[in-house]
């Protein structure tokens, strides 16, 4: 379990995507502490073995493209590497916002960047092997006093913060009948997987509550999946949602686990693949 010295679902409220730094490095304090709670996490839901590295570019990339845009200013970046297979971007999101996270209660600006930006310089300095990908890279920084240009431009075209009312997102017993989230017990770890960040805002999570279990799918976005060629975005996305629907659940004393346990439905929505399922203790 990934824990904080602050309830983590004020973490999730706060946390934004930042992409315009001081130029400066992370003080030795910080360093250290991002690497010591890198050091502890815990295995991830599928036990991907990922291996996650705070790299110091040694002099400010003034300009660094990626999927989400341009991180200006940054010197430090975390990046992870880990060996393709069925579950490893879901375990890579989960795990990847979790540092992030811890990032933010740090007092540092951070950005999901993963899909299309050129990971060759990071590959030579996280020593990736052969058979290793690079889901995605973050800056970790300093935020500046205020947004460049193209940062804002690019926080506005995404609309970073408009999400998806929960009566599209979460349902009950079938597909099509909103789940009474105001009223349910899970209210606040749904609402915090409402606030994930996805890729492109995409917010491709959908949620079916049967009974006390909640399934756990994907509805992908139409050709979206065809813009990446290595890592599947929309299940990076899928970790995220698990990491914040988890940290929602602990934090009201909701204890659970992940299983694969497929309802099998007959009737599912177009381009919708089931993930996981959370089964109360």
């Amino acid at each position: 379990m990934v824990r904080y010295g602050v309830e983590a679902t004020e973490l999730i409220r706060i946390r934004r995507s930042w992409r315009t730094f001081q130029e400066q490095p992370l003080t030795q304090d910080h360093t250290k502490n991002l690497t010591s709670f890198i050091e502890d996490l815990d295995p991830p839901p599928f036990g991907t073995g990922i291996r996650f590295e705070l790299i110091d570019t040694g002099s400010t990339l003034k300009r660094f493209s990626g999927t989400y845009g341009v991180a200006k200013g940054a010197r430090t970046f975390l990046a992870g590497a880990a060996h393709p297979g069925t579950r490893t971007e879901e375990d890579f999101g989960y795990l990847f916002e979790a540092i992030l996270l811890r990032a933010t209660e740090l007092g540092l600006g951070t950005c999901w960047m993963g899909g299309t930006f050129n990971s060759g310089f990071f590959a030579d300095r996280i020593l990736r092997t052969a058979d290793e990908i690079i889901p995605a890279v973050s800056p970790v920084g300093y935020p500046a006093s205020a947004r460049s240009v193209v940062d804002s431009l690019f926080a506005a075209s995404a609309g970073s913060r408009r999400r998806k009312p929960g009566e599209s997102l979460f349902f009950t017993e079938r597909f099509g009948v909103p789940l009474d989230v105001e009223n349910h017990p899970y209210r606040i770890p749904l609402e915090m997987v409402r606030l994930a960040p996805s890729a492109s805002n995409r917010q491709p999570w959908r949620i079916l509550a049967t009974g006390d279990v909640f399934h756990f799918f994907v509805q992908r976005s139409l050709g979206y999946k065809a813009l990446f060629r290595e890592v599947d975005m929309q299940r990076i996305d899928l970790g995220i949602a698990m990491l914040h629907f988890e940290l929602g659940s602990s934090e009201l004393g909701l204890g659970g686990r992940w299983e694969e346990h497929d309802p099998a439905l007959n009737d599912l929505p177009a381009r919708t693949q089931y993930i996981v399922s959370w089964v109360p203790d």
